[in-house]
């Protein structure tokens, strides 16, 4: 009886690592262009795209090629990831309840948010923070007092942003201080089913400073939620380039689209009947930083016809630590494992403080975040996956945060910001399932090289 129950047991288990390897090898998704959009959190069924997708208590997927289907069944450089899977039950059970420490650890963070008073100047202090390997301070006294004035200070100037292609504004407030503006696009329960569609969420990149500032990461630009009166603190002090989209509709609302070269108005917002617009604010890297821009080595060429190199290449990360950036992995460790939380599918590049060579990656742009709680996006994980090592600090940070740490932290960090709530209870929740991911797969790295102590530095 025994002999046949052991029977079993290999079947089974056998058959989920086949489930596993189907879907990297060839998961026979439907392709399109097109992002689907639903105003209201999803049921537990799965769509028509997410059919095929293996189903292990949540959703895992690879994002997919848009013009050839047949890119994924050449994905060997993520053939770490069943591994991953086989950690994750050990991991789930080890650390399964909130740590003892968390609560002291919450609240220092909430104190920096909401003290107001420490800084007289928050744009002078905001500046004295920033530097090549720092933009703000893990114990940052005087932070509310920045996020008060980029939440609420007179804007002086005005114009429109023309790098990328989402809605945005360039601020400039009282006391130099400038600023961008991302206006909000989606209501706080928006799914968006394919990823890499869309529009930035505003609130995704609130929600990445904070849970930047929690892992440890100093390097995230400061992000705030703001409502704007456009009539009375746009228009007065905009650019005529900027003033020239602007418009009436017929209910009298105050529209615009930002771009004046954009003749296809389709893409413009307008005024809720207060006449307000919501959106985050994104504090402008001090000036007396040279920026760099440089390519992300794991980023995703959307509309390649086949995979990237570092898909198709299990040994890809020992390029890397052979080339120029190879001081740099450890902050593409961090960046990677802060993406994949967010699930932001859209990191292309990254900024470095020029002329310093220990200068540490600025993770920009993290609006392309949250946005579907029901699916993981594995392969941004990669980076963990192929390289095995990661900070200390940056795992005992993830431990501190396990066992539903993550969510509740974050829940009461933008509990104090002025768009609260600015996440959905699904997005929260979701964050907690992928810190297991992040774990499992540094586990499974411990295994795979040795011990920790090949994985930890």
């Amino acid at each position: 009886m025994a002999r046949l129950l052991l029977y079993v047991v290999l079947a089974v288990s056998l058959s989920v690592v086949q489930q596993i390897l189907n879907v990297l090898q060839t998961p026979n998704y439907k392709y399109t262009t097109e992002y689907v959009y639903r105003a209201t959190l999803p049921t537990t069924n799965l769509s028509e795209k997410e059919e095929k997708v293996f189903l292990q208590e949540e959703t895992f997927a690879l994002r997919e090629f848009k013009h050839d289907p047949r890119g994924n069944k050449n994905r060997s450089g993520l053939r770490m990831l069943p591994s991953l899977y086989s950690h994750r039950p050990a991991v789930i059970a080890k650390y399964s309840s909130p740590s003892p420490s968390l609560a002291e650890f919450i609240e220092k963070f909430k104190e920096d948010m909401a003290v107001r008073g420490v800084a007289g100047d928050p744009w002078a202090l905001a500046r004295k923070w920033a530097g090549p390997k720092s933009l703000v301070p893990e114990s940052a006294p005087g932070l509310g007092d920045v996020l008060a004035a980029l939440s609420s200070a007179p804007i002086v100037a005005a114009d429109s942003f023309k790098e990328g292609n989402q809605l945005k504004f360039l601020l400039k407030f009282q006391g130099n201080q400038k600023a961008i503006f991302k206006v909000m696009r989606y209501n706080r329960s928006a799914v968006i089913t394919i990823m890499n569609s869309g529009n930035d969420r505003h609130n995704g990149e609130i929600a990445a400073f904070h849970t930047a500032r929690l892992l440890g990461l100093q390097m995230a630009p400061v992000a705030v939620g703001r409502r704007i009166h456009l009539a009375k603190e746009i228009l007065p002090v905009a650019s005529k380039r900027l003033a020239k989209t602007f418009c009436i509709d017929e209910s009298g609302q105050v529209c615009f689209y930002a771009d004046c070269d954009n003749s296809q108005q389709k893409n413009a917002r307008c005024t809720t009947k207060n006449n307000m617009t919501e959106g985050v604010v994104i504090m402008w890297i001090p000036e007396h930083i040279n920026l760099l821009e440089m390519n992300y080595p794991w980023r995703h060429y959307y509309k390649s016809k086949g995979p990237a190199t570092w898909e198709k290449d299990e040994r890809y990360c020992d390029k890397i630590q052979r080339g120029d950036l190879a001081n740099k992995l450890l902050d593409f460790m961090d960046m990677s494992v802060l993406d994949f939380l967010i699930q932001n599918t859209d990191r292309h590049h990254f900024f470095l403080a020029a002329g310093d060579p220990d200068a540490s990656v600025i993770p920009v742009d993290n609006g392309r975040s949250f946005g579907d709680p029901d699916i993981d996006y594995m392969d941004i994980l990669a980076p963990v996956l192929q390289c095995c090592r990661i900070r200390a600090a940056t795992r005992a940070r993830l431990v501190l945060l396990s066992g539903g740490g993550l969510s509740r932290a974050l829940r009461e960090l933008l509990g104090l910001d002025p768009l609260a709530p600015v996440l959905a209870d699904a997005h929260l929740r979701a964050l907690d399932r992928r810190l297991a991911h992040v774990l499992a797969a540094l586990s499974a790295c411990s295994e795979r090289k040795g011990g920790w102590h090949n994985v930890l530095f």
